[in-house]
């Protein structure tokens, strides 16, 4: 097989900003999309400011924006906005990330974009959507949390919601789901013959990473009271190591815990179930012990030719350099201002 580029010939225009819409266009040019990143002079993406820079730019901006043509253009204006359509009638894809309201006050909301292009797809990533009570309000990968009960279920030993280190919603809900959007546009746009307008909302793509949670509740069961994969099993927890460093545990079924059992010599730590394996059941301080014995990477090579779902839970640095993950090409090397920085490839390979 040889691997391929899926959006090979598609065109998209992208007005997106920030990490959302930028990440996710990105994503689709390693796709093969031909993208074409759209700022208005008056309106700079402000990832453009941040630190540290590269130039006169900054590297975020350069890593999410490096494989797009980008252009500039004051749309406001009568030459400008002739410049835009122009655009627009060639393109295939057309993603926006202002808040509702904001395209037709350009004049460039989906009612007169399908009639410069009668096949356009036609992508709007908001916080909250286009319609209901919040559409309006201004938002962040917080804020977005918070309203997802996210922040609800990811608390401290004294109740305090903790913020994750990482954003949940402006990736998963946003630049991911973009990819969806957008591909799924394509589809039906080829299927019906028709344009395709599509509302993408990051809280409404981030509510359904809760789905064991609401499941429970449906059900009468409280996952905050039995968090099964926040730390209530011993098998499927985090450990620290000799060395400080710290490893996972993802031990869930009893054979990947029978194996490990046996990887370390513990025949009587065998269990049949995983409620056998609650924290409290099982001695937990005596996992803890044990992992102290060993640095973590012994625990890696160790863990190697068993079974049992350990990971050495890499601190941010190593990430790039992991041979698995070069090896699946993840992060590509770009020449920024003779400069060679790591930027992600495709999300996902295709082969025909």
């Amino acid at each position: 097989m040889q691997e391929t580029k899926p959006l090979q010939g598609i065109t998209i225009i992208d007005f997106t900003r920030l990490l959302p819409g930028p990440l996710g266009t990105h994503l689709l040019s390693q796709l093969g999309a031909k993208v074409i990143k759209i700022e208005s002079p008056k309106r700079l993406d402000y990832t453009r400011f941040y630190e540290p820079k590269i130039g006169d730019g900054s590297l975020m901006f350069h890593a999410m924006n490096h494989s797009k043509e980008q252009v500039i253009i004051d749309y406001e204006t009568e030459e400008g906005y002739q410049k835009i359509t122009d655009l627009i009638a060639t393109a295939d894809v057309l993603i926006e990330q202002f808040r509702p309201g904001a395209m037709a006050s350009f004049n460039l909301d989906f009612e007169t974009v399908k009639k410069v292009n009668p096949n356009i797809v036609y992508v709007s990533v908001t916080g909250y959507g286009q319609n209901g009570d919040l559409h309006t309000k201004a938002g962040h990968d917080i804020n977005y949390l918070a309203t997802a009960g996210l922040l609800d279920l990811n608390r401290d030993n004294q109740g305090k919601p903790v913020i994750p280190g990482f954003q949940i919603a402006d990736i998963a809900g946003g630049s991911y789901m973009l990819i969806s959007a957008c591909t799924s546009g394509l589809l039906a746009q080829k299927l019906q013959n028709k344009p395709q307008y599509i509302d993408l909302s990051l809280l409404d793509a981030t509510i359904p990473l809760n789905d064991i949670a609401h499941s429970m509740s449906q059900g009468g069961a409280s996952y905050k009271k039995t968090p099964i994969l926040s730390g209530m099993l011993v098998n499927y927890n985090v450990y620290e190591c000799l060395d400080g460093k710290w490893v996972a545990l993802g031990a869930l079924e009893p054979k990947f815990w029978n194996a490990f059992c046996e990887m370390v010599d513990k025949p009587d730590w065998k269990r049949k179930t995983d409620m056998e394996l609650i924290d409290g059941i099982f001695p937990k301080k005596d996992l803890e012990l044990l992992f102290k014995t060993k640095t973590r990477d012994e625990w890696a090579r160790l863990s190697k030719d068993y079974d049992t779902c350990l990971s050495p839970i890499l601190e941010i640095e190593e990430v790039i350099d992991h041979r698995h993950i070069q090896g699946r090409q993840v992060f590509i090397d770009t020449k920024v201002k003779d400069k060679t920085i790591k930027t992600y490839g495709a999300p996902f390979k295709t082969y025909s």
